[in-house]
């Protein structure tokens, strides 16, 4: 399927075509009254497509749930988006006349969610579009985690989730403990793996990200990663190095390497890794090289990517 047939709305459109506006007819002369082939040249009054039966639409869709206005959304994408299944159907065809489709079912209900936080149509098709085709092995970003371990989670999990991140970033501080609450949740499933990308205008990310690295290489990184996160405003070389000794390390030894710049080289190359990788931002996440592009980081869209995850690999593409 050509996933950019997904992306082709146009936004300002209506839902439904506007009726024509009534005017009180004209009183015919009986020339006209008298003539039927005037009479059967008056063309017929232009109308709009009928209204969406949302009965027709399963309830897992969670269209219901919307406010009138997002609904509408819903409704021209539903009726302007094509199923990733690869049918000919646009997704409310799918919904409605082709049963046996796993996908669309799924597919409406992310463009439901998405509907909900506000999105435009045309912005909800980008999104989906953006979002299946990313699934193509040759969009998958190629990442090397030999030098960033342990992972948090199972080493053997089958997807590997590699997370771009800043210590100094407001955004990475508040979605740490949900992202790792949630790879606890799904032991077995998914394992992460963090790779550091300070940004220019945080003043201590830098030496934070090679404060990090002096950590893995001493086997703490976890406990200096959570313990950066919680205490982001004491980051100067002492309180790093205080962090380290607390943790049972030589926080000289730490200061020394900041010094040196000895883990700065390593962190570089990840952030060029990252770029190349098309990191638009911090937190940015991977799904076993797949750039994770829904505009949500819920626990509902983790689950939901990691389930279209699982069912991408295991049938080596989209199941029919």
């Amino acid at each position: 399927m050509n996933f950019a047939l997904l992306a082709l709305a146009l936004a300002q459109a209506p839902l439904t075509a506007p009726s024509a506006s009534p005017v009180a007819p004209a009183a015919a002369s009986p020339a006209s009254a008298a003539s039927p082939a005037a009479a059967s040249a008056a063309p017929a009054p232009p109308t709009g497509p009928a209204p969406l039966d949302w009965s027709s639409i399963p309830a897992t869709v969670g269209a219901e749930s919307l406010p009138p206005a997002q609904k509408v959304v819903l409704g021209r994408v539903l009726e302007e988006s094509f199923c990733y299944c690869g049918c000919p159907h646009t997704l409310l065809g799918c919904l409605t006349g082709h049963a046996g489709c796993e996908h669309a079912p799924r597919m409406a209900a992310l463009a439901a969610r998405l509907a909900g936080l506000g999105l435009a149509a045309s912005d909800i098709q980008r999104s989906l579009a953006d979002y299946y085709a990313s699934f193509d092995r040759p969009k998958r970003a190629k990442l090397d985690v030999t030098a960033f371990g342990p992972p948090l989670g199972d080493p053997a999990a089958p997807i590997t989730i590699v997370e771009f991140s800043d210590f100094q970033c407001p955004f990475c501080k508040q979605f740490r403990s949900k992202l790792e609450a949630f790879v606890e949740r799904n032991k077995g499933r998914v394992k992460l793996y963090y790779k550091p990308f300070p940004l220019q205008n945080h003043p201590r990310a830098m030496e934070a990200a090679e404060a990090a690295e002096w950590a893995r290489d001493q086997g703490i990184f976890w406990a200096f990663h959570d313990a950066l996160y919680e205490n982001a405003k004491a980051l100067d070389d002492d309180s790093l190095a205080a962090l380290a000794t607390r943790l049972g390390k030589d926080g000289e030894d730490l200061k020394k390497s900041l010094r040196d710049q000895r883990f700065r080289a390593k962190v570089v190359d990840a952030q060029a890794e990252a770029r190349r990788a098309g990191l638009p931002g911090t937190p940015t996440l991977y799904f076993n090289g797949r750039r994770h592009l829904i505009p949500d980081f819920s626990d509902t869209i983790l689950e939901f990517t990691v389930d279209d995850e699982e069912e991408w690999t295991k049938a080596n593409g989209w199941k029919d």
